[in-house]
């Protein structure tokens, strides 16, 4: 199936789902410093840069964190 083959039914149907998945509650999220694995992640920088965030641990700074559940 490409793209072209969806109808407008199909695109409501994937609309509806994805906005279903919003809705439902998730875990606690923790940051976690790409360079040495800390958790120690705190807001560092923001405004026309987007955000920063800077390890207490090893002091890398940059908008790449990950994200995992708890």
């Amino acid at each position: 199936m490409t793209e072209d083959d969806l109808t407008e039914d199909d695109f409501d149907a994937l609309e509806k789902e994805m906005l279903e998945e919003k809705k439902v509650p998730r875990g606690k999220r923790i940051l976690v410093c790409p360079v040495c694995g800390s958790t120690e992640i705190s807001y560092y920088l923001g405004l026309k840069t987007g955000y920063q965030y800077q390890c207490r641990h090893c002091n890398y700074v940059g908008a790449l964190v990950l994200e995992m559940e708890h």
